[in-house]
């Protein structure tokens, strides 16, 4: 009886080191897997746009939150070109600014909702620019 009790810990602490160990390894996505993932006809930004404008509120509240998850990895990466705090404020602002989109998804704001994605897709340029590697 005791031996299996002792067989069932370490089982569980077999368990507990394998997912602790899954959890550690997980990776930020890199700044070319985020924009991937938000960028382009087929992205997040995109969907959720057509999602919106389609009042199709429920889909646009998955793929903004989404959109918001994807985008608050985008500060955790290292500038591949210029300033290190203009990257930093930048990268945050985006981020805020996929939040922001969420918000207004969730409050089924159509008016918040539109201009919430004007300021995030515009907020893409002066990004690039700074710090876009080649």
């Amino acid at each position: 009886m005791l031996r299996k009790a002792g067989m069932m810990f370490a089982g569980v602490v077999a368990v507990v080191l394998v997912v602790g160990t899954a959890l550690a390894e997980e990776k930020t996505p890199t700044i070319k897997q985020v924009m991937k993932t938000v960028a382009g006809k087929q992205g997040l930004c995109a969907q959720c746009a057509a999602a919106g404008k389609g009042m199709k509120w429920e889909d646009a509240q998955k793929l903004a939150k989404s959109l918001t998850a994807c985008c608050a990895n985008l500060p955790k990466n290292k500038c591949p070109k210029g300033d290190a705090a203009s990257w930093e404020k930048l990268s945050k602002q985006y981020a805020e600014q996929a939040a922001a989109v969420q918000k207004a998804a969730d409050d089924k704001d159509a008016q918040a909702f539109t201009a919430a994605l004007k300021t995030f897709t515009s907020s893409c340029g002066a990004c690039h620019k700074a710090h876009k590697g080649k």
